[in-house]
Parts: C-alpha cells; structure tokens; sequence
C-alpha cells in the first residue's frame, strides 16, 4: 500500500486506533512494574539498529556493550554525534535534539486562541515560513492525539538516548533511572493507555519525518517502517499489558520522620516531588528572601534535573518542614545555616560545595 498523501495516512492511523480499541475491550491486562513500564515506552528505539551497538537493545532490560571495542565506538558516536559525555551533556542533548512536543503545545495554544503564534516563533522569515507550515501540517493530527500531541515520540528517543548511554558507560545504573523517570512520569500523566501513547508516537514520528524532510508530505517509505514497528509492538509487548500510574504520595509518611534537626526560626522550605515522592537525593540547594506569607526559611530544594517546565508548575513542589527534607537527605544538614543567597550543588562524594547564583 502507497501511503502517498497526508489525508491517507491519517485515515490509516485512526482506523487502527479504532481496531486496537475493539480489540482490547474485556482483555485482560498484565500489569507492569516501573522499570518495565520505561523500558517498554521506548520500545521503539529497542527495535533499532543504533549505529554502533553490536545488536538491538531488549525490551525489558537495559544493555550493557559487549566489549571495549564497542563501548569505546558509542562513546565516541555519542559525543560527535550529540556532544555526550556525562549525564549533564546527555539531558541537555535530549531536550536540545526531542522536543517536538513543545512546538505542538504552541501550535495547540494557537489553535485554542491561548496564545499569539507569531509571538511564539522566531521573527527569522524563512524560519517562520516554515514553522507555518509545520503548524499546518500538525493540525492534521490534533484530533488523534488532542492536547497529549507527540510527547510519545519525544519520550521514546529520549529514554532511548540515555539507554544507548548506559550501554557505554557514560552514565550509571543509578543515573539512568534519575533520567529517565521524569519522562516515564510526564508520559504515565499524559496518556491513559498504550494505545494513546502509541498513536502519539506514530502520529509524532510522521510529523518529524515531515519537518525534517523541508516540509515534503511525500512520507509513504518512512511511514511504511514506523507503521510496521508499532504494529509489531502491539502485537508483541504493548497489547497485552497495563498502563502504569506512578505514585503521588509522599516517600516518607510523617509517622515515620525522625528529629534529625536542632533549628531556631522559620523552619519551612519548598522542596520538588523528586525528592520528596521519587526519593532522589537532594542535587541543588539554594536558600532566598524568605517569604513573610509564612513561617519560609528561604530554602529551596531540587533533585538537579528539573527543567522549567516541571519546576514552574506548582503541584510538582510541595511545602516542608526543614527536619522532614533532612529525613529524606540528611546530607544538607551541615549547610543549613548558610545565608540568604547561597546556592550549593551536590558532589559526587555526596558533599555540596557553593556555587555563584
């Protein structure tokens, strides 16, 4: 079959959205751990042939390079290829290089008049002309995947990316999961089953393909090979299972918080859900203008891998006593009387040293 024209496509993807949803009613579902719900989202990308991994990546477990030889190759591919060399390097070059959910979310804003677009885009002239298009071009797809748009085919290379990245030896086993939970989380929020996510991948895919083809709709020798991975996922891993909703509670009930803490003054804090319901240790800190609306000792909290998006949005912090953050890391505890304006990252001996704000 020629997929030659967008109108067709479309009609091909929800037509398959209509027969997974028929064939999944009164299914049984197997459940999923945490671990195996991330590595089944970029399921997609242990399909690939990466260029210098000796053998697809597994569905269920993370990869481990076979040889020197093979680490050194992806070591050097990741660093000429996207510039990696540690975990910082890798979360800037996935947000830098997928990250075509953000220009669906301004095209959506547009669409719903939340937002001028021009306001959005830059004023470059051919640069404009073609985010025109591409905006265009999305809202062919916008009644597939409504407002959760392509996050699925960010997310899918992302974990990917960090993936191929443990596999060299560039991050650890513990950083790979510090990684990659923020995108399995967004993801777990954004989508109800496989079968959203996967339209959202597919749906994704072919508007990459477009954007990074000069805007060209001719896309039926691309979308034949994403067609054919998605089916066989379903068909193999993603048909059978459960959709995965991660925790909101707190780590660390109140019941069992320990007085770690001798303190005189405001005692409260603002700490992220990374710490506090992920149960990451404490990467950044830094203590500002206490707030006079309540008892603020002016301390901030962060994992370190936060990004604006997630940082700004305020059910994804919570409000604390000083003594239950040191419950969770007691390691900010020789810091705490530091003064207003210091800012201190974490070391790798799990000290923190003072960074300039």
């Amino acid at each position: 079959m020629a997929y030659t024209t967008t109108e067709k496509i479309v009609g091909v993807i929800k037509d398959y959205q209509q027969n997974l949803y028929s064939s999944s009613v009164g299914k049984a579902l197997e459940p999923v751990d945490q671990n195996l719900f991330i590595l089944l989202l970029s399921a997609v990308s242990s399909c690939r042939k990466w260029p210098t991994l000796a053998q697809p990546m597994e569905f269920d477990k993370i990869y481990h390079c076979t040889n020197d030889e093979e680490r050194s190759n992806t070591i050097e591919w990741l660093k000429q290829t996207y510039d990696i060399q540690d975990w910082v390097s890798l979360e800037n070059a996935c947000r830098q290089h997928f990250n075509i959910h953000d220009e669906y979310k301004h095209f959506w804003a547009e669409w719903n008049n939340l937002a001028n677009f021009d306001e959005l885009t830059p004023h470059e002239p051919s640069e404009l002309f073609k985010l025109k298009r591409c905006n265009t071009y999305a809202r062919n797809f916008a009644p597939i995947v409504g407002e959760a748009g392509f996050y699925a085919w960010d997310c899918n290379e992302r974990i990917g990316l960090c993936r191929v990245a443990y596999a060299a030896g560039i991050i650890t086993r513990d950083e790979f999961w510090y990684a990659v939970l923020p995108y399995a989380k967004k993801a777990s929020a954004l989508f109800n089953n496989w079968v959203e996510y996967g339209m959202s991948y597919l749906c994704g895919f072919v508007y990459h393909n477009y954007q990074h083809r000069n805007c060209t709709e001719e896309l039926s020798p691309q979308f034949k090979v994403g067609f054919g991975i998605i089916q066989f996922l379903f068909d193999n891993h993603w048909g059978d299972k459960a959709w995965f909703e991660f925790s909101t509670e707190y780590a660390i009930q109140k019941e069992e918080m320990k007085h770690l803490l001798i303190w005189d003054g405001p005692d409260l804090c603002i700490a992220t859900n990374r710490i506090t319901v992920d149960r990451f240790p404490v990467g950044y800190m830094y203590r500002e203008v206490p707030d006079t609306n309540f008892n603020d000792s002016g301390w901030r909290f962060y994992q370190g891998g936060e990004d604006d998006e997630y940082a700004f949005d305020l059910n994804n912090s919570g409000m604390h006593s000083l003594n239950d953050i040191c419950n969770y890391d007691p390691a900010i505890l020789p810091y705490l009387n530091m003064p207003v304006g210091t800012g201190l990252v974490r070391t790798k001996n799990n000290t923190f040293v003072v960074v300039e704000q």
